[in-house]
């Protein structure tokens, strides 16, 4: 059968994109307005009679279309090396942590030692080098499952992005531009990064193409590339170390733009574009002009909203967020979830009384040793519980509400493990906690602060809205697992955009907003205290009536229908219930912390394999990990605190991290 029918239709339908993406592009930048376009031959050129117009043209807007181009193109290379050196239709610098390793390190730079940005873009790929070489050792270990990589990337980004955030929470003098830097903004006054980036990309891009029939023959195997006389290890070394070049490149000139790298090449794979040369190529030239086009948002709405400042990396959220939604949908390659039981059936065990009064007992020290211990003006004092009761009437509200809440994120991991039935689900990863915290944005945003009932009604609607969403994608899969991870990545993406759109503002309210989403205790008052103590026993009482529920679902479809469960109704139920718990810990923790993914595991190291004994634990070991992250929080950086989420992110993350590594590869 000949091929060249095929071809030409992925050709046409690649010039349609490539005609319909650069229509739009143009059609939203100013630089290509109707007035801007009568004054481009004098801005070309720029003389003496020059207008002010002119100069404008010449010396912003041309140059930002410029940089958007070039950087969308790096990007888009960028993303289709690692795809094919990874074999991993869903890798990109974005989702291996590369990007937010390079913008953590010129971070650093950034504040401890700026006179060293001269050499920003080795700083740059330093950090990306870094992050990039985490995942792939946590990959290794699993033969570089796609899924897996696709995890341990985002819990390096999410990881790394903590640690940014602490330093921008006492940097706060500096968060307009640090905010709207890490946002990816394209804003130029000179054509400086236009002629630093054009010829290190040229040469990039030579070098790709160069490399693009060893490249190719990985789809051989190792013995193809050795068929060549290549070596398939340094084959794969050079096309990554390309990658993250690329990237750094892009971060250190404009901040993180992410998804174009993810985007561009999953576009141009739908359209019909099979061999390396041709997704190269194409997946530049669509990166190109998804970028900006995605400039041209970003410049509209800033015109539009004149006080707001929308950065361009938020804008590619919001375009490569749906054509992620849309690859999923259409993706036949993600597997999905066998129809017999998983490893998180339960096993035929007994009720391990003495493991749980043993956590009680640690639950009770706990208490006593973090309400009575901390340092003070005077120094580490042990305050004796019916001792200052001003000092103990400032720390119990507060300790209250971080029980309260790594409780809820606990019993909302375990529900949403056993409905997806993957150990590695969790509120943070499915983007429920993202969701609830976009719902307390625009709760801000809209009527101002309003009633904590107020605020927990807005978070469980936007996290309801969210599992609602990763349920119709994945209901024509079987609610893969796979997808319901991934979908989630997405939809956090496209939330997390509309987020970082309002930190960027920079003023006092952003900075209100940036210490409630690092999940900061020291905000809770009786109130909050109150509040929760009352709504935690009800969810907690609810997701208790459900264990049989949570018993069955991972047992596979047959076997709960045989056994009288009504999936439909159990399973919205249960994500409903989750979606609450999740708002309501959110409220106090914010979006992230790692303890619905952390507590569920130690429950079943302990042992606690049935979804009674293993919510009970959970419940208790998500307390006590928010109980001890508060401590940590007050007392690390005495007279100053950090937010206890973030130090719950810290401890979650790096034990996450620390497990993937040693999780045995599948035989």
């Amino acid at each position: 059968m000949s091929l060249a029918p095929l071809r030409q239709t992925t050709g046409r339908r690649l010039a349609l994109l490539t005609m319909a993406l650069l229509a739009t592009g143009l059609l939203l930048s100013p630089a290509t307005s109707p007035d801007n376009l009568a004054r481009l031959p004098g801005a070309l050129i720029l003389s003496a009679s020059a207008s002010f117009e002119q100069a404008v043209l010449h010396f912003t807007l041309l140059p930002r279309l410029t940089v958007a181009l070039l950087t969308g193109a790096a990007l888009g290379f960028a993303g289709t090396l690692v795809q094919q050196v990874l074999r991993n239709p869903l890798a990109a610098p974005t989702t291996l942590g590369v990007a937010a390793g390079a913008q953590l390190v010129l971070g650093l730079v950034m504040l401890l030692a700026p006179s060293l940005l001269v050499w920003r873009t080795a700083w740059a790929m330093a950090g990306g080098l870094a992050a990039l070489g985490l995942v792939l050792l946590m990959g290794a270990r699993r033969g570089f499952d796609p899924l897996t990589l696709t995890l341990c990337g985002l819990i390096v980004s999410l990881y790394l992005g903590a640690i940014n955030t602490v330093i921008l929470l006492f940097n706060q003098e500096q968060l307009a531009g640090l905010f709207i830097w890490g946002a990816g903004e394209l804003s130029q006054n000179d054509w400086r990064s236009t002629l630093a980036l054009l010829p290190r990309l040229l040469v990039a891009g030579a070098l790709i193409l160069a490399l693009w029939r060893p490249l190719q023959a990985l789809d051989l195997g190792t013995e193809g590339v050795r068929s060549l006389g290549l070596s398939p290890g340094i084959t794969r070394a050079l096309a990554l170390v390309l990658a993250v070049y690329l990237t750094a490149l892009t971060v250190s000139h404009v901040g993180v733009v992410g998804f174009i790298g993810l985007a561009a090449p999953a576009l141009v794979r739908l359209l019909g574009a099979r061999t390396l040369r041709q997704r190269l190529l194409a997946s530049a030239l669509t990166g190109a002009l998804l970028c900006l086009v995605a400039d041209g948002m970003a410049q509209q709405l800033t015109l539009a909203f004149g006080h707001l400042l929308f950065p361009t990396g938020a804008a590619t959220a919001l375009i490569g967020g749906p054509v992620l939604l849309w690859v999923l949908t259409r993706n036949r390659t993600i597997s999905t979830p066998p129809s017999g039981p998983t490893a998180m059936a339960p096993a035929r065990r007994g009720f391990p009384v003495s493991g749980m009064l043993l956590l009680g007992l640690v639950g009770l020290g706990s208490l006593a040793i973090t309400l009575s211990l901390g340092p003070t003006w005077e120094g580490w004092r042990w305050t004796p519980l019916n001792g200052e009761t001003a000092l103990l009437a400032m720390r119990l509200p507060r300790m209250t509400t971080a029980l309260m809440a790594g409780g809820l994120l606990a019993g909302a991991g375990v529900i949403v493990q056993r409905l997806t039935r993957n150990p590695m689900a969790s509120p943070e990863l499915l983007g429920i906690s993202t969701g609830a915290a976009m719902g307390m944005v625009l709760l801000v945003l809209t009527i101002g602060t309003g009633s904590r009932i107020l605020q927990i009604m807005a978070g469980g609607l936007g996290g309801t809205l969210v599992l609602l969403g990763l349920l119709l994608l994945s209901r024509r899969s079987g609610f893969s697992p796979q997808r319901l991870l991934l979908g989630g990545i997405a939809l956090s993406a496209l939330l997390d955009a509309g987020i970082r759109m309002v930190l960027a503002m920079g003023d006092a309210q952003a900075v209100a907003l940036l210490n409630w989403l690092a999940g900061s205790t020291w905000l809770s008052g009786q109130t909050d205290a109150l509040a929760l103590a009352v709504v935690t026993p009800v969810l907690a009482l609810l997701a208790l009536l459900a264990t049989r529920w949570l018993d069955l679902l991972p047992l596979g479809e047959t076997a709960a229908r045989s056994l009288g469960l009504p999936l439909a109704p159990a399973r919205l139920a249960l994500l409903l219930l989750a979606a609450l718990m999740t708002a309501a810990a959110t409220l106090v923790v914010g979006p992230l912390s790692f303890v619905g993914l952390m507590a569920p595991h130690l429950a079943r190291l302990l042992g606690y394999q049935r979804a009674l004994p293993q919510l009970l634990a959970a419940f208790v070991i998500g307390s006590l990990l928010m109980l001890w992250a508060d401590w940590l929080a007050r007392t690390l950086v005495y007279p100053y605190e950090l937010p206890a989420g973030l130090v719950a992110t810290l401890i979650g993350g790096g034990y996450f991290l620390i497990r993937m590594a040693r999780m045995p590869a599948p035989r």
